[in-house]
């Protein structure tokens, strides 16, 4: 997906997602949830506002509300959970995790409390990560009233064992005020991929000269205006290259590149793999699948 606001799709009544990955990449994005990412198995890089963590095998990420993050195309396979939940159920208990930022994103497996501290985040949140894949696996009687629960549980963990730091209603404002500018700039770049998109003709939707908008856009995002810009049109040749009856230079060309080398080369930096490696590959996965319900 390249869409800088991911709407909510969570159902009103129970707003909760559960996802399995490999290989996850998702270009920077935002969303009103609360999202935690478990790692499985590999390691993941995950854009967080501006900085960049590694994730690891065992691994527990969180992203707060109204954060801008992403996921690097990983070097070698991964698998990861990914767990988004609304705050709307909740009611007053979710004011602090609605105004918060999480101080540290990150918990890892191997760190222990310290000194006399009896607090240990890790293995709390494990255990409730671990007990919200069960119920959501088996969907037993009544799995929707335990998940819910096991969700008071985390937010609970949240609060009580990590470090929040609340947000002031002016940094709020300013925080507010920058989503939506950017909103509107990545609406433009998501519209515009394909035809010749210079960094000037950007920065002017956002009402930047060109040397403010790149800092704007690259402490917002995390990444460089070229490298979203280049994202998006990789992704959306990802989709063309799915028709086996468009030609590999016409995809190019279709996805916003002006030349076949370019595409070659950045499609192999953002994907490991070449474009006509990508494609035989899919063509292969959707063959077996077929042979699979014969």
């Amino acid at each position: 997906m390249i869409a800088m606001h991911q709407k909510n799709q969570l159902e009103p009544d129970f707003p909760f997602c559960l996802e399995l990955h490999e290989n996850l990449q998702f270009a920077p994005h935002w969303h009103h949830e609360i999202e935690l990412v478990y790692m499985i198995d590999g390691h993941m890089q995950v854009g967080l506002n501006n900085k960049t963590y590694l994730l690891e095998p065992k691994d527990i990420f969180i992203i707060g509300r109204r954060n801008v993050h992403h996921f690097v195309s990983p070097a070698e396979p991964n698998k990861s959970v990914i767990i988004q939940f609304g705050l709307s159920s909740f009611g007053s208990f979710s004011s602090v995790l609605r105004e918060g930022q999480f101080v540290k994103p990150l918990i890892k497996s191997w760190e222990k409390p310290k000194g006399n501290n009896k607090n240990y985040a890790y293995k709390d949140m494990e255990e409730q990560i671990l007990s919200i894949l069960e119920e959501y696996r088996d969907k037993r009687e009544g799995y929707q009233m335990a998940l819910k629960a096991r969700l008071f549980d985390l937010m609970v963990i949240l609060v009580r064992q990590l470090p929040i730091e609340t947000f002031s209603s002016r940094e709020k404002n300013r925080q507010i005020s920058r989503l939506k500018r950017l909103d509107k700039v990545l609406a433009y770049i998501n519209s515009n991929y394909d035809k010749k998109l210079t960094l000037a003709d950007v920065a002017k939707v956002a009402h930047y000269s060109p040397y403010h908008f790149t800092r704007f856009f690259k402490d917002t995002t995390g990444v460089t205006f070229n490298e979203y810009l280049n994202a998006v049109r990789v992704i959306k040749a990802e989709e063309y290259l799915l028709d086996a009856d468009v030609p590999i230079t016409e995809v190019a060309f279709m996805s916003g590149f002006n030349s076949i080398q370019t595409f070659n080369r950045v499609f192999k930096k953002n994907n490991g793999c070449t474009p006509t490696e990508y494609k035989k590959k899919k063509e292969y996965e959707k063959e077996i699948a077929i042979f699979d319900k014969q």
